[in-house]
């Protein structure tokens, strides 16, 4: 499982672990880190991370223990794309454009670079906060 600058293949859907510390999770190929398609459902073990960097790029890979590959659940992959194209863009995105749609046309330039700046900080702050909360709760290793 990896991803090079945010497309390749991960894992997504992680269900609670089961009383051996195993999970099951769908596999989904992904564009931007966004899911787009599954691609096959397993029930695995979570070993550890790695993260790379390669000049411009990076490379982040995790490893895990394949047990045996389940089917698809439909309300995972429901599940799945309601919080990664609907909900999780809402949380990120919906402040910060409610308060440039408040304020960004009513002063100068800097107010707006500020407003701006401001804006971008919350969604990489709300966007990693999002993914650290998740990973804690499945109890799977920070990513």
């Amino acid at each position: 499982m990896s991803t090079w600058n945010g497309f390749g293949t991960t894992y997504r859907g992680f269900s609670y672990p089961n009383r051996d510390g195993r999970h099951h999770a769908t596999q989904w190929a992904v564009l931007l880190f966004l899911p787009v398609i599954p691609l096959r459902r397993h029930r695995l073990t979570v070993g550890d991370s790695s993260y790379t960097q390669y000049g411009n790029g990076s490379t982040s890979v995790t490893h895990y223990a394949v047990h045996e590959e389940t089917p698809l659940v439909g309300g995972e992959i429901l599940r799945t794309y309601l919080t990664w194209w609907v909900i999780g863009p809402l949380i990120v995105f919906g402040p910060p454009a409610l308060v440039l749609w408040l304020f960004g046309d009513t002063n100068g330039f800097m107010t707006y670079f500020l407003l701006l700046a401001s804006c971008v900080a919350w969604c990489i702050w709300v966007g990693a906060a999002m993914e650290k909360r998740n990973r804690r709760e499945r109890a799977l290793p920070p990513g």
